[in-house]
């Protein structure tokens, strides 16, 4: 549609204010800004259900596979069918991610954005004080369509309404709004040394308090059964008030979390110029975060086999089901010894039967004492050799909101790492300019995004949890090289190379839940057992869950290998400074996932950006001309995730039920298609 694709409406302003006061005692430094956004589908968000290439729906399959391809469909076993697309049966996205089909389009919008940074120094005698304030305040939203069950948007056809078996019709159109309302501020105090001493110093202090809210739901008025009533209601919902709430807005997920931040640090660091050649340094800062907040949700299910038994008992189904108060859907443990509350719960978990929500609280803190020491030595000054140690810390949190709706596993600890560098600066000459450096990250429980998986049959949740992996290494090298052989004529080039992977974790990989798949590592059951997998029952080593040992796969999202290169040249003209510049990237395979198999991989690529830049002679205007992804390639901004075709069919021979894995699809996130654009810039002072 017209307001899709990348499409970009946005404005933005900005003031800044700068003063010296008090016989220039006091320096200030103020920026005011804000902005708006009114996008089709181009700005963040826009593309995050990713790219999948499959020619149909791929969530549901069941033993006699008459809902196969319900999303399209497109199966002998639906009638009436509406469809929208051009394309029929076939999603046109199967061949590039710049072809959709959908009858709901997608909006990126920012009705409000805030924020105020302000920098104020007073000059004593032999040191500053600094203080640095600020803060933003933003609301985002994001709409569109849902895809089938929970899979990338993407697959989903532009089909109105079909007809089941029985008469049920269907109304697959429904959409989302996610929205994001966040506000945050920070304090920070600074002491700093300014003395000729070849002892300098600084110390200060950092205080930091935020609130966010995400909420999201999904809705489809033109399903009635969204609305109610609801199946068995002594059984979904008798846990607490013995019926099911009622729902007036269509709503078939509602999730509502609300987290707040409080974090706080002291800090302090010394370097010492031992001789004019050799610098050392050292620091220490002690961190605190705190996090607490709630979370509302309430989840529905309609004219899908999974909400009605185990393992896939085919509809069609009128009623929708409520699925709020089910004990194996959301987490609601007894708060006993025997059923304790998941670390950082600090409720049980209630149910409000007026709205059907089902709401817990959270609250938990962090802390850690890390630092820095390094050695500097510059013999001339064209030359800059350094070692350094850092201990880093990223604090824990909770697992909430839309892909979690109160999750069996809410807590993550804090990650820390050990990290070791050293590194070159060197000119050889004037026109030739080389940084070299060598980095060993030493991660303890790493924080990474983990897919838990539901085919154990039953009502269970399946959702994506941030879990720490025990050990892992990020370790590499990277170069850049200014050159600039003549006046106005600028070469540049960078080139890293990275190994990072797992030196101690386990976990069930959603795409081969029994691990079946080559090159699997299947880590024995523990005491308790492993969970079903209903889908391999049957199949040689299949029907169970199983964890692998990650030892050696590579962390997501670490391509090998990255190559960037620039080259820019300027005229002086009479009218102003006038700059082309042209930039080429290569980026090589990396995998979404934490197992290295060829559907979590998203392929290298490159791309071309070009832009042509004039600056008038009083350098009050500036004009840029820019185009990226020049050629229009298809890139990866991040690797591939495999997902398993869900379900089972049955051997058209004997029209039994044979278990057979049905494969896995990829989705990609890719980068955005051929962007082109002019910006003007003036300054009025």
């Amino acid at each position: 549609m017209p307001s899709e694709g990348n499409v970009i409406n946005e404005w933005f302003l900005e003031g800044q204010l700068q003063a010296k006061l008090f016989d220039d005692k006091l320096d200030v430094w103020i920026k005011v800004a804000g902005g708006v956004w009114h996008n089709g589908a181009g700005g963040p968000g826009g593309s995050s259900g990713g790219w999948t290439q499959a020619p149909y729906p791929t969530f549901e399959y069941g033993p006699t596979a008459t809902m196969l391809n319900q999303g399209y469909g497109c199966n002998p076993n639906t009638t009436n069918v509406v469809n929208l697309s051009p394309t029929g049966c076939v999603n046109p996205s199967l061949s590039t991610p710049w072809k959709i089909a959908r009858a709901v389009p997608y909006k990126v919008t920012l009705p409000l954005y805030e924020t105020l940074a302000s920098h104020w120094t007073w000059h004593a005698k032999d040191f500053d004080i600094k203080y640095v304030t600020g803060g933003v305040k933003y609301h985002y939203e994001l709409s569109g369509p849902t895809g089938p069950a929970t899979l990338p948007n993407t697959i989903a056809a532009p089909i109105t309404s079909y007809t089941l078996p029985g008469g049920l019709v269907i109304h697959p159109q429904e959409s989302f709004d996610y929205r994001e309302y966040n506000g945050f501020w920070s304090h920070e105090i600074n002491l700093i040394s300014t003395n000729d001493s070849p002892l300098q110093w600084v110390a200060g202090a950092y205080y930091f308090k935020q609130n966010y809210r995400q909420p999201v739901f999904t809705t489809n008025p033109a399903q009635p059964q969204w609305n109610g009533p609801f199946a068995l209601p002594g059984f979904f919902c008798a846990r607490t008030f013995g019926a099911c709430a009622p729902e007036t807005n269509f709503r078939r997920f509602d999730n509502r979390p609300e987290v707040n931040a409080v974090s706080w640090a002291v800090f302090g660091q010394a370097d010492w110029k031992i001789t004019p050649e050799w610098k050392v340094t050292g620091g220490l800062r002690y961190s605190h975060d705190r996090k607490y907040g709630r979370e509302s949700v309430r989840i529905l299910c309609f004219a899908v086999p999974a909400c009605f038994a185990a393992p896939e008992l085919l509809g069609p189904f009128t009623p929708a089901v409520d699925l709020t108060q089910l004990p194996t859907v959301v987490s609601a443990p007894a708060g006993t010894p025997a059923d304790p509350l998941p670390r950082g719960v600090t409720s049980l978990t209630s149910y409000d039967p007026a709205t059907g929500l089902a709401t817990r609280t959270y609250d938990a803190s962090w802390e850690a004492v890390t630092g820095t020491a390094g050695i500097e030595w510059q013999p001339d000054n064209d030359t800059n050799v350094y070692a350094k140690y850092s201990r880093g810390y990223k604090s824990g949190g909770f697992n909430i909101g839309i892909f979690t709706v109160l999750s069996f596993e809410p807590w993550t600890d804090k990650e820390t790492v050990d990290a070791f560098e050293i590194g070159l600066k060197k000119n050889f000459s004037k026109t030739l300019q080389t940084n070299i450096a060598l980095f060993h990250y030493d991660y303890q429980n790493l924080q990474i995004p983990i897919q838990s998986v539901s085919t154990a049959g039953g009502l269970t949740q399946a959702s994506t949890n941030f879990l720490n992996i025990p050990k892992s290494i990020s370790q590499g090298a990277e170069l850049e090289v200014t050159w600039q052989p003549i006046d106005h004529l600028q070469f540049l080039f960078n080139y890293s190379y990275l190994d990072a992977h797992v030196d101690e974790g386990s976990a069930v990989d959603i795409a081969d839940p029994a691990a079946l798949a080559p090159g699997a590592k299947p880590l024995p059951c523990p005491a308790i057992g492993c969970a079903a997998d209903i889908f391999t029952i049957g199949i040689p080593g299949g029907g169970l869950q199983r964890f692998q040992d990650l030892k050696g796969n590579a962390l997501p999202n670490s391509p090998k290998n990255k190559i960037a290169f620039n080259v820019n040249y300027t005229w002086p003209l009479e009218i102003g400074d006038v700059t082309a510049s042209a930039s080429y990237l290569w980026r090589d395979v990396q995998y979404g996932a934490l197992f290295q198999r060829p559907y979590n991989a998203a392929p290298s690529w490159s791309q071309v950006d070009a832009r042509v830049t004039w600056i008038s002679k009083n350098s009050k205007t500036r004009v840029i001309a820019f185009v990226k992804n020049l050629l229009d390639d298809i890139g990866y901004d991040a690797g591939a995730v495999g997902y398993r075709f869900a379900g089972t069919i049955d051997n058209p021979a004997t029209g039994v039920g044979t278990n057979v894995i049905q494969g896995v699809f990829r989705n990609f996130s890719v980068t955005p298609p051929r962007t082109y654009g002019v910006e003007v810039q003036y300054r009025f002072f």
